[in-house]
């Protein structure tokens, strides 16, 4: 590492700084107890129709005679969802750590600005990682580089030493690589597919938080 260059770090929100999975856990008990449908049909539901929120609201209504609209179903998933995003300790610690070590944060997500900041609020994080960028804001997404352009230059900082760190190989890591800086894979334990290269690979955030922090020189994470 440039000692003479202060790092940065450019981080996913969804299944990397957040948990997912624990939110939908969250949700679909609360939908499964509102509407009688079972939480083993709203999970096998959620992978078969990834992405596609609206066809597994129709899906469901179909199935179980759900009463309301595809629509008043997806309008409430998306705003209930992002308030019921878990606070994890380790991982804002772990964000703590990075700051106070130094490294410039900020946030790089695609979605939607409300939901987005809403699970930074939930999740405790809004305060310690004031710059955001969310794709609904600059009408590009993630793998597009000019993105992460946008955070550097909100922070004011240059393109070296940047690390782009987030979960998924076709946003986050093709995207950083495009743009031209480091990337870090939150693996939750996959093996690499194939596809984009990452320099580093760690199983979680906080993982990939202490790997950082040795690599810039520091103590590594208590």
């Amino acid at each position: 590492m440039d000692t003479t260059v202060q790092p940065i770090a450019l981080l996913d929100l969804d299944d990397t700084l957040t948990d997912r999975a624990a939110a939908f856990a969250a949700w679909a008990r609360e939908f499964s107890a509102a509407h009688a449908v079972p939480e083993r049909w709203l999970y096998e539901a959620d992978a078969a129709h990834s992405g596609r929120r609206r066809e597994f609201f129709a899906l469901a209504k179909t199935t179980y005679a759900l009463p309301g609209t595809v629509e008043e179903h997806y309008v409430a998933f998306r705003r209930r969802t992002p308030q019921l995003v878990p606070y994890r300790p380790a991982v804002n610690a772990a964000v703590q750590a990075l700051a106070a070590h130094g490294w410039q944060l900020a946030v790089v997500t695609n979605g939607d600005r409300d939901a987005q900041h809403a699970k930074l609020a939930a999740a405790r994080l809004a305060d310690l990682l004031p710059t955001v960028v969310v794709s609904s804001d600059h009408g590009v997404r993630k793998p597009d580089p000019a993105l992460f352009h946008t955070a550097l230059a909100q922070l004011g900082a240059p393109t070296k030493d940047v690390w782009v760190i987030g979960d998924s190989l076709a946003t986050d890591i093709a995207g950083g690589n495009r743009a031209g800086l480091h990337t870090l894979w939150i693996s939750h334990g996959r093996a690499h597919p194939g596809g984009p290269l990452p320099r580093h690979i760690a199983d979680n955030f906080v993982d990939a938080c202490a790997w950082l922090l040795a690599y810039a020189g520091a103590e590594p994470l208590a």
